[in-house]
Parts: C-alpha cells; structure tokens; sequence
C-alpha cells in the first residue's frame, strides 16, 4: 500500500493549489480520488483518512453545496470523537465548523449540539480567542430565539457576557456589543426595565468610545427609542429616534439600511399620534437619502 500513500500524498497537494485558486469541481474530483486512496491505504480512525473527509467535506462547503458537504464532516468528526487520546483542537474545529453548518442548513437542534461540543472543548485550551467562544454562544442564543425558545437564549448570552467582561474588562466596546444583543432579547421579551438598564449602559460605553456620529452610537439610540416606544413613552422614543436619525445623517452620505429603519420606527410613532403627514415626509426623507 505504499504506492497508494505516496499518491494520496501528491493528490493532497494538488487539490490544495486547486482549492487555494477557487477551482473547487476540479479540486472536489481529486478529493473523492484521494479519499478512495484513503480508504485502501489507512485505518479508519487514521488521521489521513480523516483528513481526506474532512477535505471533501470542506470543499463541498467552499463550493456551497452544504448539504453535500455535511456527511463527510459528520463522518470525520465521528472519528475524532471516537480517538483515544482526543485531539482537542481537531475536536474543537471539527464541531465549530459542523455547528455554522447545520445552522445554516436549519438543522438547529444538531447546530446546537455541535455547538455545544465546540465550546466546551474550545474553554478546554488557553489560546482560542474568547470572541470565537462568545460568538458561538451567541449562535446558540440565536438559534433558541428563532425556533421560540426564548427562556434556553438567555443563559447563553448572559455566559457571553461574562467572557467578555473577564477578557475586555467592563467599559469595552465588544462588551457594548454583547449588552446590546442581551438589551434586543429583554426588548422582544417585554422585559423593559432590564432591557432599558442594559441598553443604557451599552450606549454609555459606546459614547465613551467613539465619536457622536459613531454607527453603535445611532444604533443604540435607536434600540433605547424601541424600548421607550414599546413601553408607551413616546417623549423619549421620540427624542431618541432623532438623535439614531442625525447620527446617521451626519456619520455617512448615504446612510445604510438600519438608517431607514430608524426612520420607519419613528414614523409609526409619529402615525400614532395622528401626525401622518410628518411621517410620510420622514420616510420619503430617509428614502431619498438612501438612493443618493
């Protein structure tokens, strides 16, 4: 079987010059051919052989063919699973890259199992960025709120938190950044008061940080406008929702997308308060200013 190992070497080169220049049909017929060569040459738990599914698998994905992509993976990483001793990182990886797949793919209950394995084994080792680990939890958060699962969301964005108050200390702006996904899920939750206390500390941070035309800044105005707005208090949505406005208009020419929500949060405002008229000139404002 020598022969068969010196092959699927110079294949794995060939297919990684190929994938490193984007010519993925190609590399995907050398991946296939080299784990046919895997399969004769090594064991199954051979980390070669896993490598070669783990290649295909990639490939398929790069190629953006998840659902193609998906029992190569789920295969290598039965294998890693499985090994004795457990190559941490490779577990580590393997379940990180398997978790962004099947959420993609609305597979959300494997996503957060995949997930999950990837966080617990990723806490496991000193040199894996805490924002890798926040942002995984972030996922999972997300994934429980979209499937209606709202009370599973929030320990994971409070763990979140958490981290990144222990890594950045607590006046950040990626700290910011983690209040204001927490200060939305106390918002869609109708929890106000919490949601209120989080997003103003979130914007106190942020003004701290950055300047008065900042993006964050005029997105937590905003977020801070919708809790006011939802909790019956139109003075301080108002003013709020103005302040989001200017922020944008004076950060950029050409406000982007969340510049023209803020308009159309503010305009339901106003057509609540029987000042139609005001709220149709504001939108058209917004809408000329975002097609300039």
């Amino acid at each position: 079987m020598k022969g068969d190992e010196k092959l699927w070497g110079i294949l794995n080169d060939k297919l990684d010059m190929l994938r490193a220049s984007n010519r993925f049909p190609e590399a995907i017929r050398i991946a296939e051919t080299s784990l046919d060569l895997a399969k004769r040459a090594f064991q199954p738990g051979d980390p070669k052989y896993i490598l070669s599914l783990e290649k295909l698998g990639q490939l398929h994905d790069q190629a953006g063919d998840r659902v193609a992509a998906k029992p190569f993976l789920v295969k290598a990483h039965g294998f890693l699973e499985k090994a004795d001793p457990v190559d941490q990182r490779a577990l580590f990886r393997s379940a990180r890259r398997l978790g962004f797949l099947c959420d993609n793919l609305g597979e959300t209950d494997a996503a957060v199992g995949y997930y999950e394995t990837a966080f617990k084994t990723g806490s496991k080792m000193e040199d894996i960025p805490y924002s890798d680990l926040g942002t995984m939890l972030n996922n999972v958060a997300l994934i429980y709120r979209k499937t209606g699962r709202q009370k599973a969301a929030e320990p994971y964005y409070l763990h979140a938190l958490d981290i990144y108050e222990k890594q950045l200390g607590p006046d950040h702006p990626d700290v910011a950044s983690v209040l204001n996904n927490l200060a939305v899920f106390y918002t869609n939750e109708r929890r106000f008061a919490e949601a209120e206390k989080t997003h103003l500390r979130a914007l106190a941070i942020r003004e701290k940080a950055h300047p008065p035309t900042h993006p964050d800044i005029a997105q937590s105005k905003c977020n801070l406008a919708v809790v006011y707005h939802s909790n019956g208090d139109y003075a301080r949505a108002s003013e709020l929702y103005r302040a989001s406005i200017k922020a944008w208009e004076e950060a950029t020419e050409k406000p982007p997308e969340d510049y023209e929500i803020v308009a159309s949060n503010y305009a339901d405002l106003l057509r609540s308060l029987g000042k139609a008229r005001q709220a149709n000139q504001l939108e058209e404002r917004a809408r000329k200013k975002r097609r300039s």
